[in-house]
């Protein structure tokens, strides 16, 4: 019988090891496929370890886009995804056979005065397998719970991948409006500058006042600031802009500068909006964790089956086959207090939907109502600017008869240096209130035509 057990355990190790027994050993019916020792521990190979992510082509990917997506913001996003869908596997494994082998090696004595206390090898194993038969489709739910768990964290790096996009495009606009505003006081303070000397010369002259010097002295002091401030906006944005690219700067600059059109208004449209979509996600955890809870105290069963090897000769191998039935008979008011709290957050998640289609709903009319004041802004600025220039040609040459002052002369160097200024500004503003409206429905890609390239470099689980 000795013979026997060893044969028996060292039967077992083996099939261990070679990691290629099936559950057609246990049950007669192929119900999976071989999986090899070293698939299980090579992580590129593991079907739980490791989530297959499938990428792109790197030719695919724009220097902006690739740097969004390695964005700190999005890069956690993304590896986030990668959890969830590794979670998937897992929780599929709960429909799995379980088998488990055990096997021991030893000295065996029988009892005095039968073998006179003699010390003789022993050897035992066992072999146990259980499949679960039914559970009222509670496995089902948690495996449908988790990939609804997956698409939630794919649609959330959609979300911080546009947000990473709107804050590097935003921060592009100041820095653009920011260099445009410092070549134009440039431009005018030189001019103001070439006339500075007349300007003292006729205050010593007596000519022009002290007031007035002091005056214009005044105005090229606020536009030397509006300079600074400009200056400081410029060297803000860059360092945003050359940390969050990275080696991608040179690259993605270019993108950005030939990225804009204009002509795109944006689209106020809730479809295809990760925002809206991740709230439905929610709901429907939240009905089918609800679901959970109600089939929770629904009795399970599974077929349980076992074989063990003598320890001693003498003994005999023991085989047991059967169905094991759970039936819950009270959980003390758990799963109905979770329902009800449940039931409670799905309420808040309806009310969050509500809150959004408002949001986009009062973009849509900010959006309305700014597009009027710039439309209208801009022919005021425009013929400022006009007036401002025909005001310098025809002071210049009243100066040049001896008919003006220099100091009208400089104040209007110095409006329509103003006036220019507020024109950029306006036009950046339009740019950023028009980010702004996209942004509320998540979908700033949209004004770009950077969606489909977004969609298409991000991993999919």
């Amino acid at each position: 019988m000795y013979k026997y057990s060893h044969a028996l355990l060292l039967l077992l190790i083996s099939f261990s090891l070679s990691g290629c027994m099936t559950r057609d050993d246990i049950f007669g019916v192929k119900t999976f496929e071989k999986i090899s020792l070293v698939d299980l521990l090579t992580a590129e190979k593991s079907p739980v370890l490791v989530p297959k992510v499938k990428l792109p082509p790197p030719e695919s990917k724009s220097a902006l886009v690739q740097a969004v997506i390695e964005a700190p913001s999005s890069a956690r996003t993304i590896a986030t995804a990668s959890v969830a869908g590794a979670q998937v596997l897992v929780t599929k494994t709960q429909k799995s056979s379980k088998i488990d082998i055990t096997g021991a090696t030893g000295l065996n004595a029988d009892p005095w005065p039968l073998s006179g206390n003699s010390l003789l090898p022993a050897a035992s194993a066992s072999i146990s397998a259980q499949q679960l038969l039914s559970d009222n489709g509670q496995t089902e739910r948690s495996i449908l719970l988790s990939q609804l768990a997956a698409e939630t964290a794919l649609l959330q790096v959609e979300v911080a991948v546009d947000a990473s996009l709107k804050a590097l495009i935003e921060a592009n606009y100041i820095k653009v409006s920011s260099e445009n505003t410092i070549k134009i006081i440039d431009h005018y303070l030189d001019l103001y500058n070439a006339r500075e000397e007349l300007v003292l010369s006729a205050v010593a002259a007596g000519v022009l006042s002290k007031t007035d010097e002091l005056e214009l002295r005044s105005l090229r002091n606020n536009t030397l600031s509006d300079r600074t401030n400009a200056v400081l906006a410029v060297s803000r944005a860059d360092s945003f802009l050359k940390t969050t690219l990275k080696l991608y700067y040179q690259d993605a600059m270019s993108e950005l500068a030939t990225l804009d059109d204009i002509a795109i208004s944006p689209k106020f449209l809730l479809e295809g909006s990760p925002n809206k979509k991740l709230l439905d996600r929610k709901s429907e955890q939240l009905n089918l964790e609800i679901d959970i809870q109600r089939n929770r105290n629904k009795p399970s069963s599974n077929w349980r089956t076992s074989l063990s090897s003598p320890t001693s000769r003498g003994a005999n191998t023991t085989l047991y086959g059967g169905v094991t039935i759970g039936f819950p008979v009270s959980d003390g008011g758990e799963s109905a207090a979770q329902i009800e709290s449940l039931s409670k957050e799905l309420e808040v998640t309806e009310l969050d939907r509500q809150v959004l289609i408002q949001e986009v709903s009062l973009s849509k009319k900010n959006w309305t109502e700014f597009l009027k004041y710039y439309l209208l802004q801009k022919v005021l600025i425009k013929e400022r600017i006009e007036i401002s220039e025909q005001n310098l040609e025809e002071l210049e040459l009243r100066l040049k008869a001896g008919r003006s002052d220099i100091s009208r002369l400089a104040r209007e160097i110095l409006s329509k240096a103003q006036a220019e200024i507020e024109l950029v500004q306006l036009e950046a503003r339009y740019l950023s209130e028009r980010v702004n409206a996209q942004s509320s429905s998540g979908q700033t890609c949209r004004l770009f035509s950077l969606c489909d390239t977004i969609k298409a470099s991000l991993p999919k689980n």
